[in-house]
């Protein structure tokens, strides 16, 4: 009776149901849409972050690039800046103020071995020239009348004597005595082929422009192309000072941002403020 009993209230417990193979699979099916649709959009996340994180290394990149152009050519002669293009290849060349000052026995005309001048720091380097009254880049670089190389300079208590190399005829002479102490040409030039920027330096002077100049010059970046010409210059006038145009664009070298040739566009202009 017990034995019975017992058999009686098993089968008084409730049944339970197992899953059957369609709704097996229908729960696999809707599981694998929401793992797709969650690393769709962790995906898109990922590649966001990454895209900004280009952008923002090329920002900082091109700003660099144009800080590092516009802080020499700032400190530029103003009138020894120019600009060309030649088979793919645009650049800028000027000669950088190593110094300045005022001459105190400056002869009115005739050939000049040395003068005096007020000692503003003055010190002697090599391949530097003296700049007396500079008009138009065609002047400057044709060298005779504009600027003559210095030899040697020497300073005792307020006042310096300058040493030219040789004897050497100024085509003017400046109102407020002024003259300039420039180094030699630098130049920076674009590469439209391979994209590249480079700097060069320690190169003579040249009256017709060289394109770019015959030695190996220094990278500065790449990935870089240009239209219509990097570099343009406006001579400055009465009304304004001159202005180098800096106009370039910017791509990406490690991939297509979202999956496309993204590219930046970047316009500069710096303000060439020194006379003559």
């Amino acid at each position: 009776m017990i034995f019975l009993g017992s058999i009686k209230n098993l089968k008084s417990f409730p049944k339970h149901k197992g899953f059957t193979l369609f709704e097996l699979i229908i729960v696999i099916v809707l599981i694998g849409i929401l793992a797709i649709s969650l690393g769709k959009i962790s995906s898109v996340s990922v590649y966001s972050y990454i895209d900004a994180k280009d952008r923002n290394r090329m920002s900082h990149e091109a700003r660099w690039i144009i800080e590092r152009i516009a802080r020499e050519a700032r400190n530029a002669m103003a009138q020894s800046i120019r600009t060309g293009n030649n088979l793919g290849v645009d650049c800028v060349e000027f000669m950088p103020i190593s110094n300045a000052s005022i001459s105190t026995n400056l002869p009115a005309s005739g050939s000049i071995s040395d003068f005096n001048a007020v000692a503003y720091n003055l010190s002697f380097q090599a391949n530097t020239y003296v700049a007396i009254m500079p008009l138009t880049a065609s002047s400057v670089y044709a060298i005779n009348g504009v600027l003559a190389p210095i030899a040697s300079v020497a300073t005792t208590g307020n006042e310096s004597t300058i040493t030219l190399s040789s004897p050497s005829n100024f085509t003017h002479r400046s109102p407020e005595n002024r003259f300039l102490i420039v180094s030699r040409p630098v130049s920076f030039c674009l590469d439209t082929s391979s994209g590249q920027l480079s700097r060069y330096e320690g190169y003579n002077i040249n009256q017709v422009q060289q394109i770019p100049p015959s030695i190996s010059g220094e990278l500065i970046a790449d990935n870089l192309s240009s239209g219509t010409g990097m570099f343009s210059y406006q001579p400055g006038v009465l009304s304004r000072s001159g202005i180098l145009q800096i106009n370039f664009r910017l791509q990406n070298s490690t991939r297509n941002l979202s999956g496309n040739s993204e590219a930046f566009e970047y316009f500069h202009e710096v303000h060439i403020r020194n006379v003559p």
